[in-house]
């Protein structure tokens, strides 16, 4: 896993699955047996999880040059690999980016900050129309210049959209009156704890890793506070009969609940409506339309970079298997040796 913003709602992640570890039956038996043996297998086992764990992680120092990692992968791959393939092709780029800013001392050469920069245009670009990079190799196929009613009913924009606003309207009771209230009073809450604890520190950078407990803490008592207090309100300011309060209150938490769901929906929706409403525009259609060309280009340029710097990373370019624990502490010496040059 790889976690960026971990202290905000919607924290973006990324997921690399490897190699399922299974202990076979030698294993099994060893364990059973008890004693030394036993010790040994569980040893043996911690060593293969590390070792799968190590061949998932490609550490970078953001998600965005992260995100350049994988679109390079995407791009220099032809065909379809495997997911362990995925993994070594990410893995291979990751070091050989922090391999080439060790060696050119963090100014690499002009044609690799033209290619990190074009690769970073594309993905603005495909953020920007809504798409990702497996849609574009399509689009060379498909037909733009169509009138607007045919785009309309095609995509089904209508549908999609009135279907957008019943949710939110659903969503908008409870999540006004249950759901908001809270976030806003957590939110006010943590942020204060969180300056609290960072005066006190003498370690702590931001104190973010302290965000989610206070907020959860809080939360605890705080939703029940508030629909407690909705009790109370409704039992002095209306006539309403008791059975009818205390249905309403035991209905709070799934309406809250409700409104969490329909919003997480919404927002799906949301995101989905994006493409099909640029696709109404004709700048966007002719932006569509040269995508796959501009994704073509890079590819090559890609491939020609690749060409000429690889062979200078020795294993990394040449190596079907590759040593990465050694890579590993290479890459760390030289850190090393660049922090005490400065």
């Amino acid at each position: 896993l790889n976690y960026y913003e971990t202290h905000k709602s919607r924290g973006r992640l990324i997921v690399e699955y490897g190699r399922a570890i299974y202990p076979d039956a030698a294993a099994v038996s060893a364990f059973k047996a008890g004693g030394m043996q036993r010790r040994k297998v569980c040893n043996e086992l911690l060593e293969r999880i590390e070792d799968g764990m190590k061949s998932v992680i490609v550490s970078m120092p953001n998600y965005e040059t992260l995100q350049l990692v994988h679109t390079a992968r995407r791009l220099y791959r032809l065909n379809h690999p495997s997911a362990l393939e995925k993994q070594d092709l990410n893995r291979r780029f990751a070091y050989a980016f922090k391999e080439l800013l060790l060696r050119s001392d963090g100014n690499p050469p002009q044609e690799f900050l033209e290619l990190k920069k074009n690769l970073h245009a594309y993905q603005q670009e495909l953020v920007e129309l809504g798409i990702r990079d497996y849609q574009v190799p399509g689009l060379d196929r498909e037909r733009y210049e169509i009138d607007a009613d045919t785009t309309m009913r095609e995509m089904r924009i209508v549908n999609r959209t009135i279907q957008l606003i019943f949710i939110i309207l659903v969503a908008l009771i409870p999540g006004l009156l249950l759901n908001l209230p809270v976030k806003l009073i957590s939110h006010w809450y943590v942020e204060r704890r969180r300056k609290l604890l960072l005066s006190k520190s003498n370690v702590k950078i931001n104190a973010h890793d302290v965000v989610l407990t206070e907020r959860v803490v809080f939360c605890v008592a705080l939703v029940p506070t508030l629909w407690l207090t909705y009790c109370i309100l409704l039992s002095t300011l209306t006539d309403w009969e008791g059975p009818t309060i205390a249905l309403i209150t035991l209905f709070m938490p799934i309406s809250s609940y409700w409104g969490i769901v329909v919003t997480e929906a919404g927002m799906v929706n949301l995101k989905d409506l994006r493409p099909y409403i640029m696709r109404i525009f004709p700048s966007s259609r002719r932006r569509l339309a040269a995508l796959p060309a501009a994704r073509k280009k890079l590819r090559h340029d890609l491939r020609q970079l690749v060409k000429e710097i690889g062979p200078t990373m020795g294993d990394l370019y040449f190596g079907k298997e590759v040593d990465w624990t050694s890579i590993q502490e290479q890459i760390r010496r030289k850190q090393q040796q660049l922090k005490k040059s400065e």
